[in-house]
């Protein structure tokens, strides 16, 4: 199983925002020291906190992040096909070959509003852009043809991506999310508050997808979002955990709270870890439920310490 970790960009409007970005950066080099397989930042627009934008921050961050996978995510109906191609065909350049593109669908109407879109073209819009990314990073004189898009006249980009074709993965736990994954990408990005039960339903609904299609699990990435705070002391995991469940977290249900929270120590994380990867996950991406700078460093490093090893047996 690989692990990497979904770094936070969001953050009180009263912090320093070079601050944050140190932070990071801090974060970025003590993976790299830890052997962490890879990280991500996330997508989120015209928000009432800092939000560090996923392009430029992880083109900053790449030449620090050792021999970790850029896993960027992307709203994918809030942008031009065209430059968002050009943009991660670069960042793929920059990082050496090791980018993987999160494809999500975005779900805030007020961010639809300001691109100009609705949510009920949202997902015509999604595979229009993915469509005609994968045709330029892939070949030359690109025409296409769609309902929101249209190239009349042969178009071609370069630099390629290293990788060719460039991984893909989509987000989404609705059935038809997952079908789209199957279909249209290299792997599928499990929701962080998926229950165990829903993680394994939805592990089945794509598995037999991906046969319908003809394609070979073996050649997919299945890849689960766990929110964690860990302690290299179980008991100190879940007495700092604590706060989570009494003041309540990302508007998680209590069943939510309960099985898809990692909370403790190393052996709850390994064990938990064991029966995703039973289930048929490939790769885990964990995020810092507490982002305190102490807490977020000290789960950071018990993973990478304690937990790391253990799959690298």
């Amino acid at each position: 199983m690989k692990i990497g970790m979904s770094l936070t960009s969001s953050y009180p409007v009263d912090q320093d925002s070079a601050q944050i970005m140190a932070n990071l950066i801090e974060e970025v080099r003590l993976m790299a020291e830890l052997g962490f397989d890879s990280f991500s930042l996330g997508d989120h627009h015209l928000t009432s906190n800092h939000y560090l934008q996923v392009l430029p921050t992880m083109s900053s961050l790449s030449p620090i992040s050792g021999t970790m996978r850029l896993l960027p995510l992307f709203l994918l109906p809030f942008y031009n096909p065209i430059l968002l191609a050009e943009q991660l065909a670069t960042l793929d350049v920059i990082s050496g070959g090791k980018t993987t593109v999160i494809a999500g669908l975005g779900y805030d109407p007020a961010a639809f509003t300001a691109f100009q879109t609705t949510q009920s073209a949202r997902v015509s819009r999604f595979v229009e852009t993915l469509e005609i990314m994968n045709l330029l990073w892939e070949g030359d004189a690109v025409t296409y043809q769609g309902r929101h898009y249209s190239i009349d006249v042969p178009v071609e980009m370069n630099p390629k991506p290293i990788s060719r074709p460039l991984p893909t993965w989509i987000a989404g736990g609705a059935v038809p999310a997952i079908e789209r994954a199957a279909k249209m990408a290299d792997g599928w990005v499990i929701a962080p508050g998926s229950t165990p039960k829903t993680v394994k339903e939805g592990i089945a609904e794509y598995n037999g997808a991906l046969e319908k299609l003809g394609r070979d699990v073996a050649d997919m990435s299945i890849v689960l979002r766990r929110d964690a705070h860990l302690s290299p002391m179980s008991a100190a995991g879940h007495r700092e955990a604590q706060t989570l469940f009494e003041n309540g977290y990302r508007g998680f249900g209590a069943t939510e709270l309960e099985e898809s929270l990692v909370v403790g120590g190393p052996d709850d994380c390994i064990k938990y870890l064991e029966e995703m990867q039973s289930a048929g996950v490939t790769e885990v991406l964990f995020r810092c439920a507490l982002d305190e700078r102490g807490m977020a460093l000290q789960t950071i490093t018990t993973i990478g310490e304690e937990v790391i090893p253990h799959f690298r047996r």
